[in-house]
């Protein structure tokens, strides 16, 4: 699908993650929304949206103790609180949607995907290239699904963007809380440098100086992040940005130069 561009909404952007708080940034959401119309006003692509869900998800699994296999009623209880969880916050982002005039769905991962110990064993794309056929804009969020050896198991949603890169986009923004990914923690050291390009050559050096992510995470902040997307963008062009600079997102949709991290690997 040449003109469909997956973006991203990072649970540190679109949830209270950092505060470790059950709570949606609204007014972010509101403004993502109004760049998303006003991009598809000046340009023509495809969208598929995936939502990071920051404590909805994180804190859940860590609490119910579901990330390495279900073996009692508490963790069953557990999974579907998660999952609740989970699809509420993809419902609010559609809800915003709907509100300016766009049109989006859910497509909850646990009646799509089947892991296997953790790894992806089938993921079907076909509700996905469906709803886009409609001009209907696809929502999904990190999720507990069915697991044959764990009985559920967490898929991120990087892991989701990873199988949906199968679709042939043309672009994947990664949109994040800060501008891309440093040489050190931005919000630690100001002097801390943008990476502005990372490629096969200077992949490893910059995996090194990633941290982990100080917010609960269950996925393995930015590092576990970085190893996971350059796995598996299969060469599609990502660009990492931040999502609090107002018209950033209207800008990338668009294919306008933004402050960022391109990774091209």
């Amino acid at each position: 699908m040449s003109d469909l561009i997956i973006l991203k909404l990072g649970g540190s952007s679109i949830t209270k993650k950092s505060e470790n708080k059950f709570e949606i940034n609204y007014e972010l959401l509101e403004r993502i929304a109004r760049e998303i119309k006003n991009a598809k006003n000046n340009s023509k692509f495809n969208l598929i949206i995936v939502c990071g869900v920051g404590p909805f998800g994180h804190t859940n699994v860590k609490q119910f103790n579901i990330n390495d296999g279900i073996q009692t009623e508490e963790q069953l209880a557990g999974v579907k609180k998660t999952n609740l969880d989970c699809n509420f916050v993809g419902n609010e982002v559609i809800n915003i949607l709907k509100r300016i005039g766009l049109k989006a769905k859910i497509v909850s991962g646990e009646k799509i995907i089947l892991q296997e110990n953790k790894k992806v064993y089938s993921f079907l794309t076909k509700k996905y290239v469906e709803l886009i056929e409609n001009d209907i804009i696809p929502v999904s969020t990190g999720i507990m699904v069915p697991d044959t050896k764990l009985v559920w198991s967490v898929i991120s949603g990087d892991q989701i963007i990873a199988q949906l890169s199968n679709l042939s986009p043309k672009k994947i923004l990664l949109g994040t809380d800060v501008d891309g990914i440093f040489d050190e923690d931005p919000k630690i050291n100001e002097k801390a440098e943008l990476i502005e390009l990372i490629t096969k050559e200077n992949f490893e050096e910059v995996l090194k100086k990633c941290g982990d992510s100080k917010a609960i995470d269950v996925t393995g902040g930015m590092k576990g992040k970085l190893e996971k997307i350059s796995k598996t963008i299969n060469n599609t062009p990502t660009i990492i940005f931040n999502l609090f600079v107002e018209k950033n997102l209207e800008n990338a949709l668009i294919g306008k130069e933004i402050k960022s991290t391109k990774i091209e690997l």
